[in-house]
């Protein structure tokens, strides 16, 4: 009852504030009024008192106390931690802001009014994140591919998801017919860049953007075999091979050749430090190439035999490679420089679902991953039915989904339903894009 109370008596505060702003926009007189409005004085300093409420998350109403904060919203700018923060009105010695997005945990909040700056010392403003899931395109329960408007538009079985620097998504759609498949929110359009075929010759795996954000590239199942899709081209297929390196290149020590036998590849993934694209052979061959000329070499060999794997490259730390194992259950990351593979995530050959540290957490089939503009990992935990997310320190949680359910829900964490999900994607606004095979449907989570 007293929280009740608290909040309508907050409520009303705000109400009395915001009216009071939109009374001072009504007047031209800029100096002080009838209304208490105060200009700046440059004799004295910003100061801040107190704000609240003391937690909230994107778009937050958030009431500043204190002093010489000056009326001129053009003057004035609110920072929580680095970023800056929607002024809305001033007294002079209120301001009422916005909560800017994913600010960071904790917060400092600081003013800075023509030229002075004030930050507060004391309590931190706690920023709640919040995830939310829609459906972006398909409908659960169709058996086929149909392009169209993201309304119209049907998948059977969609597997994984790329995006581009322009905010395209790319899926590799299994079944009915195994296509290439381009997702363009902006245009309201899904249409099938590569028709192919009903009987899985062109089983395209994980696809990815090359380092320019530009050029699509896709692998095919087996083989030296992939396709490229490039904007300049209006998305035209081109299929490609990779090059294998000459005699003499290995006499020379120049390059090293891979191994053909048991060459399935399920993913590839663009190397920021050295432009280069990776795949992961089921044979355990990791082997990168030019995109331009298509030379390639063997980079590692024996990782994780017997297996199919998700690699993605940390865009932060550009030398680790992520590699998810589904069979495995477990990620491990590869390190370009080093050579060191080492074991990153989950518990090898031992499926289940936990949260908690990243060594003891548990997987079931964790398949396509990626990272966010903070650096926390998202991955699509397929046989789980939920997406999880690997924090920077380490730490697993159930970013949204139930782990175990499956079902087909939109909505918050408490309430959204996942069925094998496979693919996920991340745009540069922070959004992610997940592909789910079970609902035959593209999801869309808004991290906030």
């Amino acid at each position: 009852m007293n929280k009740q109370i608290q909040k309508s008596f907050f409520n009303v505060r705000a109400l009395c504030f915001i009216a009071t702003i939109v009374l001072f926009w009504s007047c031209e007189d800029n100096q002080k009024d009838d209304f208490g409005r105060e200009d700046f004085d440059p004799s004295k300093p910003v100061r801040i008192d107190s704000f609240e409420p003391d937690s909230g998350g994107m778009a937050t109403k958030v009431f500043i106390h204190g002093s010489n904060f000056g009326s001129d919203l053009s003057k004035i700018e609110v920072y929580f931690n680095e970023s800056r923060a929607p002024v809305v009105g001033s007294d002079g010695s209120h301001l009422y802001v916005i909560t800017p997005r994913q600010p960071g945990r904790e917060v400092t909040i600081s003013v800075v009014s023509n030229g002075k700056t004030a930050v507060f010392g004391g309590k931190k403003y706690l920023y709640r994140t919040m995830t939310t899931v829609t459906t972006l395109t398909g409908r659960k329960g169709t058996t086929a591919f149909q392009g169209g408007t993201l309304a119209e538009a049907t998948f059977q079985y969609p597997s994984t998801l790329c995006i581009d620097a322009e905010g395209n998504l790319f899926l590799s759609h299994w079944r009915v017919p195994y296509c290439f498949v381009l997702i363009s929110p902006e245009k309201n359009l899904v249409q099938a860049v590569y028709p192919g075929s009903n009987d899985g010759i062109d089983a395209f795996g994980a696809p990815t953007a090359d380092a320019d954000g530009k050029v699509i590239m896709v692998p095919t199942d087996g083989g030296d075999g992939y396709y490229s899709f490039d904007p300049d081209a209006q998305w035209a297929p081109k299929s490609r091979l990779m090059l294998h390196p000459s005699q003499e290149q290995i006499a020379l020590g120049l390059a090293k050749d891979w191994s053909l036998t048991n060459a399935w590849k399920h993913g590839m993934s663009a190397c920021l430090l050295d432009k280069c694209i990776y795949t992961r052979f089921y044979n355990g061959n990791l082997v990168k190439f030019d995109p331009v000329t298509r030379q390639g070499t063997q980079v590692a060999e024996n990782l994780m035999t017997g297996d199919d794997s998700y690699p993605f490259f940390d865009p932060y730390q550009t030398n680790i490679l992520y590699i998810a194992y589904p069979s495995k259950h477990c990620i491990y990351t590869y390190d370009i420089l080093t050579g060191v593979h080492e074991l990153f995530a989950g518990v090898e050959a031992a499926s289940g679902y936990l949260d908690g540290d990243r060594k003891s957490a548990r997987f079931n089939c964790p398949s396509q991953l990626v990272v966010d503009n903070d650096g926390s990992i998202y991955v699509a935990d397929r046989y789980n039915h939920c997406i999880r997310r690997i924090t920077p320190d380490g730490m697993v949680s159930t970013a949204i989904g139930k782990g175990g359910i499956s079902g087909y829900q939109d909505g918050n964490p408490e309430d959204a339903l996942f069925w094998e999900p496979r693919g996920v994607a991340i745009d540069k606004n922070g959004y992610i894009y997940v592909a789910e095979w079970g609902n035959n449907v593209v999801r869309r989570l808004a991290v906030e």
